[in-house]
């Protein structure tokens, strides 16, 4: 079956959850240009390139920078351009691919998964996040504490908050995204998933596995696969499984292409819940075997 990357979710009910649909993602998204690429760089192409893919969710990492936020794997820049010497990315040139592909695919929705990967101003960043960015567009986004139906979000981007953000009266369950912001970092060598739940009005459950200290071998047979075998009809609780890890010394991109090959002969069944999958380096083969489960 040949599928429409650029336009596969309008073929989905508008009625169910958005997560309970099964989502490819991209794990630290924005890092076509990276600096000390052996080491950070998780993807060969940029935003709306991925958008094209199939891809529907995104993990965004930001360092803040004044009122700015500046695009990063952990300590590494990332740029627009090969050129490292040149303008740091800013968040604005990701949603400008963002917003780019949802006016020409209107039928589709952006999970956006969003991350200060710095050491410093947690909170400060969400109020560069809402102030600079999103004021003014908040009809390009999909704000509340909860998991919204498809319908709600064609068209726009669901925000999943993974940092905290200041008491201000003007921060409600309407206007900051799902809150991700309890997250426990993975990096411990432990296979078991992260219990998450979103809290407020409309908890929403996460089971969640991002053992990312892991070499790839253990990492696909204990951890991605393990979820994978666990899967079965939704029931209750939404899941993010990460495929990507940074264990070892080939580097994300001689992980990738262990994990990605053993993902590809692994047989995903139509019906089951997998939830989100973010892994690095997507070909449209793996992509479209995700997205297959949905159709």
């Amino acid at each position: 079956m040949e599928i429409n990357l650029c336009k596969w979710m309008a073929e989905l009910n508008a009625d169910l959850p958005v997560l309970q649909y099964n989502i490819p993602g991209t794990h630290d998204s924005v890092t076509k240009y990276v600096q000390f690429s052996y080491i950070t760089k998780c993807q060969n192409l940029d935003i709306y390139e991925q958008l094209c893919l199939g891809i529907r969710a995104l993990d965004i990492r930001v360092a803040g920078k004044n009122e700015r936020l500046k695009m990063v794997h952990a300590f590494a820049k990332a740029f627009n351009t090969p050129n490292h010497f040149g303008k740091q990315m800013d968040l604005s040139d990701v949603l400008e691919h963002c917003y780019r592909f949802l006016e020409e695919n209107p039928s589709e929705t952006i999970i956006f998964q969003f991350k200060n990967d710095s050491s410093s101003e947690n909170e400060k960043c969400f109020d560069n996040l809402f102030y600079t960015y999103i004021k003014g567009n908040e009809n390009k986004w999909f704000l509340e504490n909860r998991v919204p139906a498809l319908g709600e979000t064609r068209g726009k981007i669901v925000l999943i908050r993974r940092c905290k953000m200041y008491e201000k009266e003007e921060f409600t369950p309407l206007n900051t995204g799902i809150d991700f912001s309890h997250w426990i970092e993975q990096d411990v060598v432990k296979p078991y998933p992260l219990l998450l739940e979103t809290g407020g009005k409309h908890n929403a459950e996460f089971i969640i596995q991002d053992r990312y200290k892991y070499t790839p071998i253990p990492k696909w047979n204990e951890c991605a696969r393990m979820f994978l075998d666990n899967s079965a009809p939704f029931y209750e609780k939404y899941a993010i499984n990460y495929l990507s890890t940074a264990g070892g010394l080939k580097g994300p991109r001689g992980n990738a292409k262990y994990i990605n090959s053993q993902f590809m002969d692994y047989k995903l069944i139509k019906g089951s819940y997998y939830g989100i999958i973010f892994c690095d380096f997507p070909t449209k083969e793996l992509t479209s075997k995700i997205i297959e489960t949905n159709l």
